[in-house]
C-alpha cells in the first residue's frame, strides 16, 4: 500500500463513519440498512475504480494535498458548527457526503490499487457503515444528547485532518523501501475472505433477527 492509499482508506473509514453517525438519526430496518450498505458499497467500488483512469487529469493535485486535507477538516468544523447549533442532519449529511465523494475521487486517483485491493476498500465502507450504524441505536440511550456525540466525533476527525494536512508532506518524502519486510504481515487475500465471512455472518444474524421479530 503507498501513501495515498493509506491515507485514502482512512478517510474512506472515518468519513463512512462519521456518515452512519448522521444517519442513525433516522431510523432503517435491518433490511433497509443493508441495501443502503451495498448501495454505499458499490458507488465506493465503481468511484475508486473510475478515478484510477483519471491520474493523468488529476495529477497536478500531488503537490496540494495538504490543502485539501486543510479544505476537508475546514467543511468538517463548519458542518459541525452547523450541525450542534441549528441540529440539521440533513444539510449536514449532504455536506459530508459531498466531500466524502469529492476526496475519495481526488486520492483514488492518486493511489495505486489493483481490482483486490478496490474490492476490499469497499468492503470496508460496507462493514463500517453497517457496525457502526448499529452502534447508534446504543448512542441514543447515552446519558449524553446525541448531537452532542456526533460533534465530538466530528470535533476529533477535524483534528486528524488538520494533523494530517501538517504531517502529509514530510511523510510524502519519507522512504518506504526500508518498510519493505513487514510487507508479509499483510495478507491481503486472507484479509478479504475474512471481511466477505463478517459480512455474510452480519446479514444473515440481521435477516434472522428480523424473522424473529417479526414472528413475535
Amino acid at each position: 500500500m503507498d501513501l495515498i492509499g493509506g491515507y485514502l482508506l482512512l478517510l474512506l473509514v472515518l468519513f463512512t463513519a462519521n456518515i452512519a453517525l448522521m444517519l442513525g438519526n433516522y431510523k432503517f430496518n435491518n433490511v433497509k440498512l443493508i441495501f443502503v450498505s451495498v448501495i454505499s458499497l458499490v458507488i465506493s467500488f465503481l468511484l475508486i475504480y473510475v478515478s484510477g483512469y483519471l491520474n493523468a487529469q488529476l495529477a497536478f493535485l500531488l503537490d496540494n494535498f495538504s490543502y485539501i486535507f486543510l479544505i476537508i477538516a475546514a467543511i468538517i468544523v463548519v458542518s459541525m458548527i452547523y450541525y450542534v447549533k441549528k441540529g440539521n442532519f440533513k444539510a449536514s449529511l449532504y455536506v459530508m457526503l459531498i466531500a466524502f465523494l469529492i476526496s475519495m475521487v481526488l486520492f483514488a486517483s492518486q493511489a495505486s490499487m489493483d481490482i483486490f485491493t478496490m474490492l476490499l476498500y469497499s468492503l470496508l465502507v460496507f462493514i463500517v457503515l453497517f457496525i457502526v450504524y448499529q452502534l447508534t441505536k446504543l448512542l441514543h440511550h447515552a446519558k449524553r444528547k446525541y448531537p452532542v456525540i456526533v460533534g465530538e466525533y466530528m470535533s476529533l476527525f477535524a483534528v486528524l485532518m488538520f494533523i494530517f494536512a501538517l504531517t502529509y508532506n514530510s511523510t510524502l518524502n519519507l522512504d518506504y523501501t526500508m518498510f519493505s519486510s513487514f510487507l508479509i504481515l499483510t495478507p491481503t487475500y486472507q484479509l478479504i475472505y475474512v471481511i466477505i465471512g463478517i459480512i455474510v455472518v452480519l446479514v444473515v444474524g440481521v435477516l434472522i433477527n428480523d424473522g424473529k421479530g417479526g414472528n413475535s
